[in-house]
């Protein structure tokens, strides 16, 4: 199943809320219940436990069923593939590519694996198509593929304080609930998660946070029906609703979130914790669940900014609990100290590269922060609004204020090369007008002695619109359905929705949507909405026609005499869903293998037949062919 990516996407700069900074998250996966199965159940005590106690998603959704599938969501933001035996090597963005290139340390913990490294289907109780992390070329390559690791090495990693920034963790078969009683998973947890919750990232003030997610929910061979929910206004076409645990000192205590969640915001969200340039697939356009955490705000210096001394250090906290002191760190000493929620101070700082830390203290204990660097130098320039390379709204205020060791004397503001605005002193304030697209400013400061400094960047002008990449208007496609869309918005998006024929058929908390959705033959209306935080709507609607895929039977010709075994050759296009043919003749299956075509030589007695060529895509769709032929 293919996604489509936007060629604009403007998510960096769409601002939905922040999540705490980390350098050591941890992820454990679960299998095959629904969340009413598990909340609740005095079976899981330990489980039910951590949900009082940390965080706990109550509207959080598998994007489908079958375990790859599903658990590829959360390492790579889509499916990628339906075929649990793989042992390919797949060339798609992945969490795994962030993290190298990021300098970053990861494992994959998995119970039963038999050595470092290991490439093979299964081996006791442990299975491939569990362990997502494995099957991205980046992790194929040379000194990768040995951190998927035996589960008992986590004991040591931790006696030796040799834990991961990233860590990936699959109980087996028996103790995941996949095979064995939730009582077994529930067991499985409460030995095993205390230790991770002993590390030093996980006590107060630490960074550490911990994910218990289930890869889909009840399967109709669990004696239940299968639940096959999207959301609660969605019961068909997704992989049904889970207890989702976040865990960790920066979530707030016992927090119950009621936002509509899916595995793609949690790939999102660990993206934006470790600072990722960009997220894998679905996670680029779906919102981090930012509501679980109390953060840090720092609006004022931004990462990585060049300033002044004294650094003006602006931040405000977000948090559960009354705050009762605000502090500011810089190279790990305490500058300044607030009784409060907010900080608005000038640093005296020596020159050159410094990291700045502001750290927030609250009445439950809680102790918040996060940090920014920066270079001092003897003059500069910063841009409190906007941010560079921001989508905005217009008119927008553009402030900034520029100081060093001289007195600013002049402050000027050029749009796309020409003169819009100037003033004496040392500060900018000026509400602009700008015309819809991307503009270049520059903001000028000259001081007593002569002096320019000038700072360059962009935004972009844009009303709040949806864009939607794929399926074209009026195009011919094949079932399920790829649709990618986005919407362009200044005020931050909340949720995009997808109404199929005037029904509510899909749904996500993001700026936009990348996903397959299966379709019946023939012409369709699709619409896509978004809804932003100031209760906008707006949409975007197309009509695609759904067509059948053909499936083509070259060899033997139709109705001719040929002798036994009969060369039987048959294809589906390339560009279509088809990942498995079949051969029937006379109503019985002879023959089958995964792909786009298949040849084989069968035997039949003589007499008339009549051949069918089956294919079948991932989600139980199939098409036909058939012709007879005599054997004589």
């Amino acid at each position: 199943m293919k996604l489509f990516a936007l060629g604009l996407l403007l998510s960096s700069s769409i601002v939905w809320a922040q999540v705490p900074q980390s350098k050591h998250v941890w992820i454990i996966t679960e299998e095959n219940h629904s969340y009413e199965s598990v909340i609740g159940n005095t079976a899981m005590p330990y489980f039910n436990s951590l949900a009082s106690q940390y965080g706990l998603a109550t509207q959080y959704y598998s994007e489908q069923h079958n375990s790859i599938s599903a658990l590829m969501w959360l390492v790579a933001g889509q499916p990628i593939t339906t075929n649990n035996q793989t042992t390919s090597c797949y060339n798609v963005d992945n969490v795994g590519r962030h993290l190298i290139a990021q300098g970053y340390s990861w494992r994959s913990y998995q119970e039963d694996l038999p050595y470092p490294g290991f490439p093979g289907i299964s081996n006791l109780n442990y299975v491939r198509r569990h362990n997502p992390m494995i099957d991205f070329l980046d992790i194929c390559a040379s000194g990768q593929a040995v951190n998927s690791v035996p589960f008992t090495q986590l004991a040591a990693d931790i006696a030796n304080h040799s834990t991961p920034n990233y860590a990936y963790i699959t109980p087996n078969l028996l103790n995941d609930a996949h095979d064995g009683p939730l009582s077994a998973a529930d067991n499985w947890l409460s030995q095993n998660v205390p230790a991770i919750l002993a590390l030093p990232e996980f006590q107060p003030g630490g960074d550490g946070v911990l994910f218990v997610v289930w890869d889909e929910a009840d399967l109709s061979s669990n004696g239940v029906t299968q639940d096959n929910r999207c959301s609660m206004r969605i019961s068909g076409g997704c992989g049904g609703r889970l207890a989702t645990l976040i865990i960790g000192p920066q979530v707030k205590p016992g927090y119950k979130s009621p936002i509509r969640y899916d595995h793609a915001n949690l790939l999102r969200t660990v993206c934006d914790m470790m600072g990722f340039s960009s997220c894998p697939g679905a996670g680029a356009v779906e919102n981090a669940m930012a509501d679980f955490f109390n953060t840090v705000n720092i609006q004022t210096p931004s990462e990585n900014a060049t300033v002044s001394s004294p650094i003006h250090i602006v931040a405000t906290t977000s948090n559960a609990a009354p705050v009762t002191a605000t502090q500011v760190y810089i190279d790990g000493v305490l500058k300044y100290q607030s009784n409060g929620s907010t900080v608005d101070a000038f640093l005296p700082v020596a020159l050159g590269k410094h990291y700045a830390i502001v750290q927030s203290w609250d009445t439950k204990g809680g102790i918040h922060k996060r940090g920014v660097n920066v270079s001092v130098q003897n003059q500069a320039i910063v841009l409190r609004s906007p941010a560079p390379n921001s989508l905005v709204s217009s008119p927008v205020q553009v402030l900034a204020t520029a100081g060093g060791q001289n007195p600013i004397t002049r402050m000027q503001l050029y749009v796309d090369g020409s003169s819009q605005a100037q003033n004496s002193g040392n500060t900018l304030s000026v509400p602009l007008t700008l015309s819809s697209g991307k503009h270049s400013l520059r903001v000028q400061a000259t001081d007593s002695v002569g002096n320019l400094l000038a700072s360059n960047f962009s935004v972009t002008s844009a009303k709040a619109a949806v864009q939607v990449a794929a399926p074209a208007p009026t195009s011919a496609i094949y079932t399920p359905m790829s649709i990618s869309a986005t919407s362009i918005d200044p005020t931050p998006v909340v949720a995009t929705q997808i109404y199929i024929d005037n029904v509510l058929a899909y749904e996500v908390t993001g700026i936009g949507v990348q996903a397959t959705i299966p379709l019946t033959t023939g012409t369709h209306w699709i619409v896509v909405q978004a809804w932003n935080q100031a209760g906008a709507t707006y949409k975007k609607g197309l009509t695609v026609n759904i067509v059948p895929v053909p499936i083509t039977i070259s060899s033997p010709p139709a109705n001719a005499t040929v002798p036994s075994p009969v060369l039987i050759s048959a294809s589906a296009p390339k560009n279509s869903p088809v990942q498995t043919l079949q051969i029937y003749v006379d109503n019985v299956l002879l023959y089958q293998r995964s792909g786009q075509s298949v040849a084989t030589s069968l035997p039949m007695s003589p007499g008339p037949h009549y051949i069918v060529a089956k294919g079948w895509d991932g989600s139980g769709n199939n098409w036909s062919s058939g012709e007879s032929i005599t054997v004589p």
